[in-house]
């Protein structure tokens, strides 16, 4: 069943957190704390990201995904290191929730960490440090690419901020587990009905929860659009305002926070028959701690009525089971 309801996914200001006081931060954190226990879902406006850097991104995204498939396939991933072309009917996101449905009607180029504070990093853990692969066209392609994730990560890092407060912590503390994220972009590309019809059951996203900590979207509307599943087993189409940002909280945040704050299930529907021309790209940033951050309740998310419901996991454990149930083909 899909809903209307337009109250489901809260529209939040981000302005008191940059330009306000103690006080309007504090007022902030604690609606956002409210809002996340009840939706994991957030609309956000005054971001700071500047809308130039998402235009740009999406205009080379489609100059790169409008290329002949053999010259994309040269970008296939390499091992197990999840950057490059990952074309049609390879992925389906509802296996990673235990859903079995056909592969997600998009093709994606995915990449990951643009800048590490420690190189190191990179021998240490290869696949979660990977170098990523760029095509030599459209040249636009890396340097607006990197640049949306260094502008993701730069929110980021100040949702984490915010997030720490509405929890009760230090103010570094989120952020002092993520000073070497393993961030993934993600620049998705649905296709249009006009290219296949879709299957009984088939997505452009299958049903699923995000596995990181927060994920960043900057969408385009359309009719096969975003929608999240609420509380009364609803589907609620994610409103779309101008200039604003789709944030969520992901399962790495939800156990951090002992189920405190929710990872909402959400889905994005197929191209439909009546709007047949229609193709969208949406610019993500997954964003995820440290590789070797341990993924434990926090002290202020457990109380004796409230037991720590999870036990601690490394980042990079928790995530190499989601990618492997991510692939459905080679």
């Amino acid at each position: 069943m899909t809903s209307s309801d337009e109250n489901f996914i809260p529209l939040i200001d981000l302005a008191p957190w940059f330009d306000g006081d103690d006080s309007a931060r504090a007022e902030l954190a604690a609606t956002v704390d409210a809002q996340l226990q009840r939706c994991g879902f957030l609309v956000v406006v005054n971001h700071g990201i500047d809308p130039l850097v998402l235009a740009e991104a999406r205009a080379a995204c489609t100059d790169f995904f409008h290329q002949p498939e053999a010259e994309k396939a040269k970008l296939t991933p390499i091992n197990d290191a999840y950057r490059g072309w990952i074309g049609g009917g390879k992925e389906s996101n509802a296996a990673t929730y235990g859903v079995d449905t056909p592969p997600d009607l998009k093709e994606t180029f995915a990449y990951g960490t643009v800048d590490v504070r420690d190189e190191s990093l990179r021998a240490e853990h290869p696949t979660w440090y990977a170098p990523n692969q760029w095509p030599s066209a459209p040249s636009t392609l890396q340097p607006a690419a990197e640049l949306f994730w260094r502008e993701a990560l730069r929110l980021a890092d100040e949702l984490l901020q915010l997030f720490a407060l509405a929890l009760g912590l230090e103010q570094d503390h989120l952020l002092d587990h993520c000073r070497n994220t393993t961030a993934t972009g993600t620049l998705n590309w649905y296709w249009p009905f006009t290219r296949e019809d879709p299957a009984e059951g088939q997505y452009r996203i299958g049903p699923h929860t995000d596995f990181g900590t927060l994920t960043i979207l900057d969408r385009q509307p359309g009719v096969g659009g975003l929608q999240v599943l609420n509380d009364d087993g609803n589907w609620v189409d994610a409103p779309c305002v101008d200039g604003s940002l789709i944030i969520n909280t992901g399962d790495m945040l939800r156990q951090w926070t002992n189920d405190r704050w929710c990872s909402n299930e959400h889905r994005v529907l197929p191209p439909m028959a009546g709007a047949p021309n229609e193709e969208l790209i949406s610019l993500i940033f997954f964003h995820e701690p440290d590789a070797d951050a341990v993924i434990e309740p926090f002290e202020t998310c457990v109380s004796t009525e409230n037991p720590a419901r999870y036990e601690p996991i490394a980042a990079m454990d928790y995530l190499a089971e989601k990618f492997a149930a991510l692939t459905v083909g080679s």
